[in-house]
Parts: structure tokens; C-alpha cells; sequence
């Protein structure tokens, strides 16, 4: 069987949820394995959308097989960071519910407007993923919302990553990679 379509949208869904099922058995249902919950959706999360993000770009930088396979396959991995993502706020609400401080130190009204208006776009390209939904939207506003909600959602990552190389080098592979 061949790793392709709406497979690869189900296999990296349950392989996300099965990782972090393990991440919570392992460190606890608590803040500290919350926060590893979080960051390893962060990370899968990012990996995902820089996949689908750059499909077209890659394939036309350097035609290849394995640029070919990321083009024809873009919407399933597109699905797949948003089931990413969204495992990713069901750990942030979690982690809101056992820490005091993530809530009083960590949230602010700019990252819960623009994280909350990221979601609402990822939502709304997850949406408008299937041949139906996209052609009731029409191919110009479809086009409209994956571009702008796309370069939306990459500002979210360049912002969330490229600081913390400063603080935190072991970020430089993400932020390189949001950079690419």
C-alpha cells in the first residue's frame, strides 16, 4: 500500500495522538507533561504546515519524485497539521485548566488574538480541503483564503520560533525551517 491521500492524513493523526498518549503516560497528567504534550504538537505542527506550505515552491525550485509526491499530496498533509494543531489547543486548554501560571504569566491578548484568528483560519482551510467544499467556495476565494490564512499562520510560527533561537538555540532547527 502506497502512503498517499486521505491515508496520510489518518496515519500522521494517529500517530500524533498515539505519541502523545505515550508523552502523558510517561511524564503525567499533569503541567509538566502538559507542556511536553504542547511542544511536541508545536513541533509536529510546524513540520506539517512547512511541508504543505512549501510543496509548489519546492517542486518548482527542484523538480523531483519526492517534490512531486509533497505537491500531489499538500491538501492530506494540510489536514493533517490541523488535526496536529488542534491536538495542540486541546493541550494549551488542558495545561490553562492545572497551571496558574501559564495562565497569569503566559497568555496575553496579542497571542490569543492571533493564535485565535490562526485557528480560525486553519479551520477554515481544513474545511475547504475537499473537492466540494473548495468548489463551493469558488477557486478564487479558495485560492484567497489558503494564501492569506497560510502567510497568516507562518507569521504565527516565524514569531513563535525565530526569538527564542536568542534564548534557546536548540529552536534553530525550527526557526530555519519556518525560514525555508
Amino acid at each position: 500500500m502506497r502512503f498517499r491521500g486521505w491515508a496520510i492524513t489518518g496515519w500522521i493523526t494517529l500517530g500524533i495522538l498515539v505519541l502523545n498518549a505515550l508523552l502523558l503516560l510517561v511524564f503525567g497528567w499533569n503541567e509538566e507533561g502538559l507542556r511536553v504534550v504542547v511542544r511536541s504538537t508545536a513541533r509536529s505542527s510546524v513540520l506539517l504546515f512547512a511541508l504543505a506550505f512549501s510543496a509548489s515552491s519546492l517542486y518548482l525550485l527542484r523538480p523531483s519524485r519526492s517534490a512531486g509526491w509533497l505537491l500531489k499530496n499538500r491538501r492530506y498533509l494540510g489536514v493533517a497539521f490541523a488535526a496536529s494543531h488542534f491536538v495542540h489547543a486541546d493541550a494549551l486548554l488542558a495545561l490553562a485548566t492545572v497551571s496558574e501560571r501559564f495562565v497569569n504569566e503566559e497568555l496575553n491578548a496579542v497571542t490569543l488574538v492571533g493564535g485565535g484568528l490562526a485557528y480560525a483560519f486553519i479551520a477554515a482551510m481544513a474545511a475547504t480541503s475537499t473537492d466540494r467544499t473548495a468548489a463551493w467556495l469558488t477557486p478564487r476565494n479558495w485560492k484567497r483564503l489558503h494564501t492569506v490564512g497560510g502567510y497568516w499562520v507562518w507569521a504565527i510560527f516565524a514569531q513563535s520560533y525565530i526569538p527564542r533561537v536568542a534564548v534557546e538555540p536548540g529552536y534553530a532547527p525550527l526557526a530555519l525551517l519556518v525560514l525555508g
